[in-house]
């Protein structure tokens, strides 16, 4: 598999994890007025967006590591 799948089935792995931790705040946190679903997917997209640029960004470097490694040399 190419390292951008893998890094993106870790992220999806990650916002699932968010979920489960974002949702069991949330129920403790029951006296508040929040939205059981706007909020989370708000901040859910937020987490997702923030992970998939640092998944891209780290697979643009290991891809043209070696090209910038041969302009050294």
């Amino acid at each position: 598999m190419d390292i951008f799948y893998i890094l993106l089935i870790e992220l999806s792995i990650a916002t699932v994890i968010y979920y489960i931790v974002f949702f069991s705040f949330i129920f403790y946190w029951h006296l508040v007025k929040v939205s059981y679903i706007i909020v989370p997917f708000i901040f859910a997209f937020e987490f997702f967006a923030a992970g998939f640029f640092i998944i891209s960004i780290i697979t643009i470097i290991i891809k043209f590591l070696p090209y910038f490694i041969n302009l050294l040399n």
